[in-house]
């Protein structure tokens, strides 16, 4: 923005014309009246050396602009007046009264920033007590009166008063942390319930009473909890050995797996000590008493834990969708040859990163090296590797060690474009209302990327997400959501779908017997939506690959899938009406897969009331692991090296406080 003009000669003697930058005397009859640009000193020697008369006027309005100066009450003051009075300074502080009045705070809003600046901002206890802050407060304390006063000793009592499946180890403390997801006036709330910290061996057995001495705390009934998102236990299952071993746990690199969920998201990868798969299968291998013990057992026996009193449970466990995906990666990038070219890159990066050449690329984006246990990353460094790549070859010939054959530079490229996919999917993955359907829409379509590349990295991964996607269709709740989501329906067989309607139909008998819990579904409307309208533009306009592909999917299934359903829960007489309901709703038309489910559903409540109600329930189910790694994220700022002996119960409860700061 330009500076605001003091000198008043462009207003008064020119008239200036921004599109050819020139400025145009209007004195009458001036013999050189066109000046090149609008600088105020330029302008004013014009007048000066041509029109004596109108200098004079000139230099009378400037003393006049330079003699008062307007104050906020109407008055004026002398220019010099003011300058002594506010300094340099003046635009940026405003000077106000030297005391304030009818200012609108009360004990309990003063209190609730308190605690909001040592939970959700991280701020030391010791804040209260500094000068600086009394200075501020004590007037405020003084007016509120009967002694009122906030410190670091007594902040503790708020904290407490204030907050009435993961695990993460900073500083050797362990803390497991617990959010859960529902549904509710149609909305997705994501709540931590729990950030307790673990004193005793991470066994199985402990976690899962530790869960459960959470879940009573706020009543939840074992029948309640629909489904557990965890990666495969492998985030959870810490091994005796580990943990004792401090050489063995490093803060800075996560102890990280880049298959693990937190891996595709930055600020929480100095939180975690997470175990590599070959990490997690050797400590298996070595020790006595885990040596049967796989990693998705803690998952069943947690959920075993919450239905031992039901004779056909239905909790189930469901894969984190980030971590799923991100051991697909992992192992297509376990292939030598690919090993050994991302050698070759480290080693070019670390040359590119030297001070020398630092300084040379001043100008250019700098090289990033990789963490080697984090795919991601190595996809940012090559890419970053192949944007410098004519600075490389212009340099070359001085450092022998920036040579790379074009061959090389040929795969670094279709490295990049065979990870780019999938780094692409990973990002998508980090929505916090992400469901099972969103999940599944983003796997089918990086696989199909993945599979038009052909090239032997994409293959690979194509092939593990095949096998891995297998697993994921045995569980009845995925197969569930993706049911009761018309844009990704037409992609189960008729075998799943049978399964899909039973396992609905056993949902729906579990909500009723839970209605006297309070697990009813609210029935506030939102405002209605012409979804027909929305939908036919979509398919209008959106005939890409993906859609063609889902659209000839949804042709097949519904050619073979007439009859396929009919006969399925004949013995549920109960339900007969739902489940012709279920059925019935296998044939409807297909969602263009750019469509919000959500919305889906909100505009089609009254039309299917019961359905409405399962896919509440369903949608509401955690794709990923990415809203607990979230809450771990401010752990660093909460246990620092400088404040890492806060007693349990104070930093459960700042952590809760700090994980729900955001939500409703």
């Amino acid at each position: 923005m330009p500076r605001t003009k003091s000198n008043p000669v462009g207003r008064m003697f020119f008239q200036y014309n921004l599109n050819t930058n020139e400025s145009t005397c209007k004195v009458p009859n001036c013999k050189n009246p066109v000046r090149t640009g609008n600088h105020s000193g330029n302008l004013e020697n014009h007048i000066k050396q041509y029109h004596k008369e109108e200098y004079g006027i000139l230099l009378r309005e400037k003393e006049k602009n330079n003699s008062t100066y307007p104050t906020e009450n109407g008055s004026t003051i002398n220019k010099r007046q003011k300058i002594e009075k506010t300094g340099p300074l003046d635009k940026m502080i405003i000077i106000s009264k030297k005391t304030l009045t009818n200012v609108r705070l009360d004990k309990k809003t003063v209190v609730d920033a308190c605690v909001q600046l040592v939970t959700t901002n991280g701020r030391p206890f010791q804040l209260l007590d500094d000068s600086g802050f009394k200075m501020i407060m004590n007037p405020i304390f003084n007016a509120i009166g009967d002694g009122f006063r906030m410190n670091s000793h007594n902040i503790k009592k708020h904290i407490n008063e204030h907050a009435e499946i993961d695990c993460v180890t900073r500083l050797n403390r362990s803390i497991i942390g617990v959010n859960i997801q529902y549904f509710k006036d149609e909305k997705l709330n994501i709540k931590t319930i729990g950030m307790t910290e673990l004193f005793n061996c991470h066994t199985s057995e402990y976690l899962k009473q530790v869960l459960i001495n959470i879940l009573r705390k706020f009543n939840i009934d074992n029948r309640q909890v629909f489904s557990i998102t965890c990666d495969n236990g492998a985030n959870i299952v810490k091994m005796v050995r580990i943990l004792n071993d401090t050489d063995e746990v490093h803060e800075d690199d996560g102890a990280s797996s880049g298959s693990d969920s937190d891996e595709i998201e930055s600020p929480i990868s100095g939180d975690t000590d997470y175990l590599t798969e070959s990490q997690l299968n050797t400590v298996l291998l070595e020790g006595e008493d885990f040596s049967d013990f796989s990693a998705d057992d803690l998952q069943n026996e947690i959920v075993a834990a919450m239905s031992y009193n039901e004779q056909d449970p239905l909790t189930q466990c469901v894969r984190c969708s980030a971590h799923t995906l991100q051991l697909c990666i992992e192992n297509g990038l376990k292939v030598e040859v690919i090993k050994s070219l991302l050698t070759k890159a480290r080693k070019v990066v670390k040359v590119l990163r030297t001070q020398s050449y630092a300084a040379l690329l001043k100008c250019l984006k700098q090289a990033v090296l990789d963490n080697a246990t984090r795919w991601d990353t190595t996809y940012l460094m090559l890419v970053r590797l192949y944007e410098l790549k004519k600075f490389c070859d212009d340099h070359h010939q001085i450092n022998n060690d920036l040579k790379i054959s074009d061959t090389n530079w040929q795969r670094f490229n279709n490295l990049i474009e065979t990870l780019q996919p999938a780094y692409m999917a990973s990002k998508k993955l980090q929505r916090s209302n992400l469901t099972l359907g969103d999940f599944y829409g983003v796997w089918i379509q990086t696989k199909q990327k993945l599979n038009r590349i052909g090239s032997a990295l994409s293959i690979a991964i194509f092939n593990n997400m095949e096998t891995r996607e297998s697993k994921l269709l045995e569980n009845d709740i995925f197969i569930a959501a993706i049911y009761l989501d018309p844009r990704y329906m037409c992609l189960l067989t008729d075998l799943n779908k049978k399964k899909a309607v039973d396992y609905l139909l056993k949902v729906w008998d579990l909500k009723n017997a839970l209605t006297s819990v309070g697990n009813t579904v609210e029935s506030n409307l939102l405002e209605q939506h012409n979804s027909e309208d929305d939908i036919t533009d979509t398919n209008n306009e959106d005939d890409d690959d993906f859609e063609g592909y889902l659209r000839t999917r949804a042709t097949n299934s519904s050619q073979n899938s007439q009859n396929s359903i009919s006969t399925i829960n004949s013995s549920q007489g109960s339900n007969s009406i739902l489940n012709s309901k279920l059925e019935d709703f296998g044939n409807i038309n297909r969602l263009s897969y750019k469509e919000d489910i959500v919305n889906f559903w909100s505009e089609n409540k009254n039309e299917m009331p019961e359905l409405y109600q399962l896919a509440q329930i369903l949608m509401a189910v955690p794709a990923t692991q990415v809203s607990v790694e979230r809450s771990f994220s401010g752990l660093k700022f909460i246990l620092s090296d400088l404040r890492n002996a806060i007693g349990h119960d104070i930093l459960e409860n700042i952590l809760i406080i700090r994980g729900n700061a955001n939500t409703n």
